[in-house]
């Protein structure tokens, strides 16, 4: 089963790259290296801030912003690739819940620099919400 599909992947190449222009092929594939390196970029840039300020709260907000933009572009050049080439894109789908759980991922994190960064600028908010998990926890049961 291999070798048919390594034998269909290259049925595929080879129809793709006499079917459509050079250039067209490259550019397609260029813009989803850049946007897949723009994501690690961003996150990683994110991810380096440690904010004790305002500002680097904002920063850290507007890379996991472009981080998660950077999904949804990843995305549009995948389907642009499946309507204009008409291709069987079968297997992206591995990579698609990846990036949907990237993306989740992203989301939640956002979520919680921005609580963080509320509670930063309200530090009574920041106690009020330790106060609440403490009681929370005391509640809780404890298992044997």
């Amino acid at each position: 089963i291999a070798k048919i599909d390594a034998y269909q992947n290259e049925v595929e190449k080879a129809r793709l790259l006499t079917e459509y222009p050079e250039w067209i092929i490259e550019k397609v594939r260029d813009n989803l290296f850049r946007y897949s390196s723009d994501l690690v970029s961003n996150i990683a840039a994110a991810n380096e801030i440690l904010c004790r300020t305002q500002n680097e709260f904002v920063k850290r907000i507007l890379l996991e912003d472009d981080a998660i933009g950077d999904i949804a572009r990843i995305r549009q050049e995948v389907l642009f690739i499946e309507e204009f080439f008409n291709i069987d894109l079968s297997r992206y789908m591995e990579y698609s819940e990846q990036l949907e759980l990237t993306k989740n991922y992203l989301y939640r994190w956002k979520k919680s620099t921005v609580r963080d960064y509320d509670e930063f600028l309200h530090p009574e908010k920041k106690a009020s919400r330790l106060e609440k998990e403490k009681a929370r926890k005391s509640r809780k049961p404890k298992k044997q």
